[in-house]
């Protein structure tokens, strides 16, 4: 969930830099840092899960394209190549969409299996 709030905030970031307010394009770059290290770590606890619980990979998966995601909206970012980096951005909050839903979902999933 912490993912998803953080994509949210980067695009709320773009948008009021966008609008005028250029000081906050460097609030933008700090947190892309942050989102990286949350897209890791969302990462890492979706392997975690998919392999303790023996559960489908697709979260997984769907982690590493993460993981892959923003480090090329990272680099299109620094490179200012815009046409990429917003559908790009979108991309990446409908992945964490995806992931924060899964995380709500899957928990139950996994206890029911742990008491039959």
């Amino acid at each position: 969930m912490l993912l998803l709030l953080d994509t949210l905030f980067q695009a709320a970031l773009a948008g009021l830099f966008v609008t005028g307010d250029v000081a906050l394009l460097a609030w933008h770059a700090t947190n892309a840092i942050l989102l990286s290290v949350l897209a890791v770590l969302v990462c890492v606890a979706a392997v975690v899960v998919w392999r303790a619980a023996r559960r489908s990979g697709w979260p997984a998966l769907l982690g590493v394209v993460l993981v892959a995601a923003v480090g090329v909206q990272n680099g299109l970012g620094e490179s200012r190549e815009l046409g990429g980096h917003i559908p790009l951005g979108m991309t990446i909050f409908g992945i964490a969409v995806v992931l924060a839903y899964w995380s709500f979902t899957s928990p139950r999933a996994i206890r029911e299996e742990g008491s039959r």
